[in-house]
């Protein structure tokens, strides 16, 4: 399952960015009607003078008079052809109004006359921000002006928020950070907001934290660094400071669907999943089309138990999605009868979506689907998973995601399978196990010193978005690795977060990185007598196997687990050891640590 989607998010997250450099045209020194009168009055006495009306437009644009500024600016380009500022003036007008095509021209003449003066540059690299195409290109304006202009931070802070638009964090936070020493500005709080959204989605989140806290001392009436601080809070795992934030940006005239989802977000990691199915409703009700406050209300849902409207709510996770394969809506599956004299011969193709342990535990629902009527049955999965599912579930193929799809009538993602059987509500299939090793998969197991075999897994991805709140940092397993009559194997796979680190080496034997696929990984389970694991992947796969599971879990769970128990309808073997709100690990560890000289004694 996805995490919660925030409020800038593709997967989960997350910010407002407030005040981009590249959009907002700041005054130097403010302007006010005097200043107009003041030159209106001038160009009465110089009618022709082209500097007096481009500096009537300039103030005119200050005072949010464009199409005035425009008629000013235009009248001193015909007055002054060859003057590059009165063509910058205009462009600014321009593209005031929306007119990009006509300000691009004069942006352009303006180069072209003072290729010397950042102001030009300056402008036009205002203009290429606006595309979702012209980053690169307006990267290179705001770095020619910031060349020409040194110790200015305008271009310095519009080159970090065109970093971030093409993802390059890193460069931004340097841009950031050199815009606020230069600027001498005793209110850097735009700039500091966000540079804090710049940390946060380098996974930099106490720095971000830390950076955004001084945002909101300078600023404390802007809501929209409230909420940026809140989301980062979350990331975290403050979620009652970052309910504070959220809360606060309401009180400052936050109205958008966004802060609310947020505060719901912040309610549902406190547990509190009635308050936050309010939020996700006032969500909806302000933005009622936006995929993401329906999916979230969905997670919210199916953790509560209400799996029928849980599941209808999160079809919406597909809408805009940019990424759905056309087939999944032209030709997708009701639930109907498909016979065999349909063009494919009646075929079903499943997707495979989100994680590896999604994939293994919805897979169960293939042998119910002959009762439907489905003649034949292929499902595209992972590469890492073809060889351990294979026909294992009654499939009549596999093939990799990656591949070309092989002829099919209709199409369902798995994910969508759970709900139109009603996952959660109906009885859920307990046919375990319904995955067994493939042949000639498994690899060389260390020996160790004899006696029970445990495989242990600690941490999730590091760039899921709720790695926090289910990883566990290596050095609280030390209990656990101290049980004497026990040799411990390591599953845990690929990059884990810095902060979470590995067990000592002479206490676990690594063997994830020697398995190709899971079906390897499936070998080495099943040699195991027992699995101990924060919620990863490994868990379904040793689920499904039927291999004894502690899943260790945070206060607030995915769904499947539910908020309570010991024991799940979905693994059998399974056992759930939960982490309370108001301590950490370590009394789960202990727990665990206990459980396992009990286990090691009956052996």
């Amino acid at each position: 399952m996805p995490p919660f989607l925030g409020s800038n998010d593709v997967r989960h997250h997350r910010n407002l960015v407030l005040n981009m450099p590249q959009s907002k045209v700041k005054s130097s020194g403010g302007a006010d009607l005097s200043d107009e009168q003041f030159y209106t009055e001038l160009l009465q006495a110089h009618p022709a003078s082209p500097h007096i009306l481009r500096r009537l437009a300039e103030v005119r644009l200050k005072l949010g008079r464009v199409e005035a500024a425009h008629d000013a600016a235009r009248q001193a380009v015909v007055e002054a052809p060859d003057d590059g500022f009165c063509h910058v003036v205009l462009g600014r007008a321009l593209l005031a109004m929306r007119r990009e095509d006509e300000a691009r021209r004069h942006f352009a003449a303006a180069t072209g006359l003072i290729p010397g003066q950042a102001s030009a540059w300056q402008a036009m690299g205002e203009l290429e921000a606006r595309r979702p195409d012209g980053y690169q290109a307006a990267l290179e304006a705001f770095q020619r002006a910031a060349r020409l202009s040194p110790g200015d931070p305008k271009p310095v802070a519009a080159m970090a928020a065109t970093l971030m638009s093409l993802g390059r964090s890193d460069e931004a936070i340097i841009a950031y950070r050199s815009a606020i020493a230069a600027g001498g500005d005793p209110n850097p709080a735009d700039l500091l907001n966000n540079m804090g959204v710049a940390l946060e989605r380098l996974g930099r989140r106490d720095d971000a934290v830390v950076v955004l806290r001084t945002a909101a001392l300078v600023r404390p009436d802007a809501p929209a660094i409230q909420d940026n601080l809140g989301n980062s809070l979350l990331a975290t795992g403050d979620a009652r400071g970052a309910e504070a934030s959220h809360r606060r940006a309401l009180a400052l005239g936050a109205q958008g669907a966004e802060t609310w989802s947020n505060l719901g977000n912040a309610l549902h990691r406190q547990g509190r999943l009635d308050e936050a199915d309010s939020a996700y409703r006032r969500a909806i009700q302000a933005s009622p089309n936006a995929p993401k406050f329906h999916t979230n209300l969905a997670l919210n849902l199916l953790l509560s138990g209400r799996f029928a409207e849980g599941w209808r709510e999160y079809e919406w996770r597909w809408r805009e999605h940019p990424n759905l394969p056309p087939y999944l809506l032209d030709r997708a599956w009701d639930g109907g009868p498909l016979p065999a004299d349909l063009p494919a011969g009646g075929t079903l193709l499943l997707q495979a979506e989100q994680g590896y342990g999604d994939t293994i535990q919805f897979v169960r629902y293939v042998p119910m689907l002959r009762r439907r009527g489905v003649t034949r049955v292929i499902l595209a999965c992972q590469p890492e998973l073809v060889r351990l599912i294979g026909d294992n579930v009654g499939l009549d193929a596999v093939v990799p995601e990656t591949a070309p799809l092989p002829p099919f009538d209709r199409a369902i993602t798995l994910m969508s399978l759970a709900g139109l059987f009603r996952a959660g509500e109906a009885p859920i299939p307990t046919d375990i196990p319904y995955l067994t090793v493939p042949d000639r998969a498994g690899v060389p197991l260390p020996a160790g010193e004899g006696g029970v075999k445990v495989a242990i897994a600690w941490a999730g991805r590091p760039t899921h978005g709720d790695d926090w709140n289910r990883s566990i940092p290596a050095r609280l397993l030390q209990p656990l690795l101290d049980v004497p009559g026990v040799t411990f194997y390591s599953l845990q796979r690929g990059a884990i977060a810095e902060r979470l680190g590995r067990p000592p080496a002479d206490k676990v034997f690594e063997v994830a990185d020697r398995c190709a696929d899971f079906a390897d990984t499936a070998a080495v389970v099943a040699a195991m007598d027992l699995i101990i694991s924060v919620d990863t992947a490994v868990v379904h796969l040793a689920g499904a196997l039927g291999k004894p599971v502690w899943l260790l879990l945070p206060p607030v769970p995915d769904f499947r687990w539910m908020m309570q128990g010991e024991t799940t309808e979905w693994y059998p073997s399974l056992r759930l050891l939960r982490k309370t709100f108001d301590a950490g690990w370590e009394p789960v560890i202990a727990r665990a640590s206990a459980m396992l000289r009990e286990f090691v004694g009956s052996k």
